[in-house]
């Protein structure tokens, strides 16, 4: 009896040992192949990566291209989009965003999202079409019987000797040298503080019905008829080079308000002259392209290649501004004969 139960505890464990070798063979061989399949797709990391995007990616090859909008954590300039392309090949970005939002979108190659996927200042990768979900609401201003809305204002100087500075914003008929007869919203001031602000603003909330807390792209453009040829020499700058062009998108007001110092400075982030602010972009500046004489030029202006991003309030709120921020210590007229603006919905 003992014999027999030995034999049936030699037989048991040969059969377990047996097996077990096969379903160890079997697991190998399934790790292998796994290993080798993955070996031809992307890393994907589900926090990076769209589903959308990952999706597309699973049957495609290395060198196809898809239209991404890529997300970063934090700010990326010119230094840092050099570095980046040393790692993944050149990227010829189609927008830039840089306000409400850091990152670009671009046609990039699976090899290229993968190796985004594995950058540690990327948070997100996604398709175009998955950004962009909303239809585009284009708001367009001409005057030729009112203002459409926007309203002038002024910042940068001080309560006391105001009178000098001789600021005007008003509806004017359109110089004659441009050869139209609507009207344009005018500007002019005389600087006196070396950084006088010149701005027209117009809310959206009743004219354009804005989902509430929703972001969105926001782009302008718009003409301004200068009479300032490039190459001038001006008091604290040039005429033309030295008064800098802004845009911006805000939920609250743009505002000139008065300091305990008595100095009317704005409440919200334009930046100062040559530099962008939170809230503004620069988009150029007030010097002519083509004629040299004292004659009204119409020069265009936009941010396409660089969107707002923008998030309403909970009223679906937003500001629109437009402006001159200028380092020449003199007077600059402008007239502003159209505001175009497109606004579209998206999801990061």
């Amino acid at each position: 009896m003992k014999s027999i139960h030995r034999k049936k505890i030699a037989m048991t464990l040969a059969a377990t040992i047996v097996f077990g070798g096969i379903i160890s063979s079997i697991d190998m061989n399934t790790l292998v192949s796994a290993e080798k399949k993955s070996s031809n797709e992307v890393s994907i990391q589900p926090m990076l990566i769209s589903n959308g995007l990952y999706t597309k990616l699973q049957n495609a090859k290395v060198s196809d291209k898809f239209s991404c909008i890529v997300i970063f954590n934090s700010h990326v300039g010119e230094n840092g989009y050099a570095a980046l392309e040393k790692k993944i090949g050149k990227i010829n970005k189609e927008l830039i965003y840089s306000k409400g939002m850091e990152g670009f979108s671009a046609k990039l190659t699976k090899k290229q999202i993968e190796l985004l996927n594995k950058d540690s200042n990327v948070s997100k990768i996604k398709l175009t079409s998955e950004f962009l979900v909303g239809k585009e609401l284009a708001i367009t201003s001409k005057f030729n019987e009112n203002t459409d809305g926007w309203i002038g204002g002024f910042a940068d100087y001080p309560e006391k000797d105001k009178s000098i500075y001789k600021l005007n914003y008003s509806l004017k008929p359109i110089p004659k040298e441009l050869k139209n007869k609507n009207s344009a919203l005018f500007l002019s001031g005389v600087n006196r503080s070396d950084d006088l602000f010149m701005f027209v603003k117009k809310n959206l909330l009743k004219s354009t019905k804005l989902k509430p807390n929703t972001t969105y792209s926001v782009t302008f453009d718009f003409g301004i008829a200068t009479n300032v040829s490039s190459g001038l020499i001006g008091v604290g700058g040039a005429p033309g080079e030295s008064v800098y062009v802004k845009a911006g998108v805000t939920t609250q007001e743009p505002k000139s308000q008065i300091n305990k110092d008595g100095f009317y400075l704005m409440n919200i982030d334009k930046g100062n002259q040559a530099k962008d602010g939170k809230n503004s972009l620069l988009l150029g500046n007030l010097a002519k392209l083509k004629s040299d004489d004292d004659r009204y030029e119409l020069k265009t202006f936009t941010n396409k290649n660089r969107p707002f991003i923008v998030k309403t309030n909970a009223k679906g709120d937003l500001w629109l501004h437009i402006g001159t921020d200028s380092g020449y210590e003199s007077e600059t007229s402008i007239y502003i004969p159209h505001i175009n603006v497109k606004i579209r919905e998206i999801k990061l």
